[in-house]
């Protein structure tokens, strides 16, 4: 089973502090030996420190069109600093504003 959603743009929260953002957010959901997985695709990874945009870093990411909090992403991949890449979440979560 494969859900799919995405967003234009996304907060980037390291340690609950808001670091930059992430636009065009893509989110899959595979159910895959009794557990859900996350993987993603974002088109750009914006910080405000440089040296927080790199592979291998654990963030937060959180999709206020859709309500959601992608939580312990790590940046599987990375073209360059502020570019396109890959990542893989532990879970996701819903919130009301």
């Amino acid at each position: 089973m494969e859900k799919t959603c995405g967003s234009p743009k996304g907060e980037v929260l390291l340690k609950g502090k808001r670091i930059g953002h992430m636009d065009g957010l893509n989110l899959i959901q595979w159910f895959l030996k009794n557990k859900y997985k996350y993987t993603g695709t974002f088109s750009r990874f914006i910080t405000e420190d440089p040296e927080k945009s790199h592979s291998g870093i654990k963030i937060d990411i959180v999709m206020t069109e859709k309500r959601l909090i992608i939580k312990d992403a790590c940046i599987d991949w990375m073209k360059n600093p502020q570019k396109n890449g890959t990542f893989n979440a532990q879970h996701i979560e819903s919130y009301d504003e």
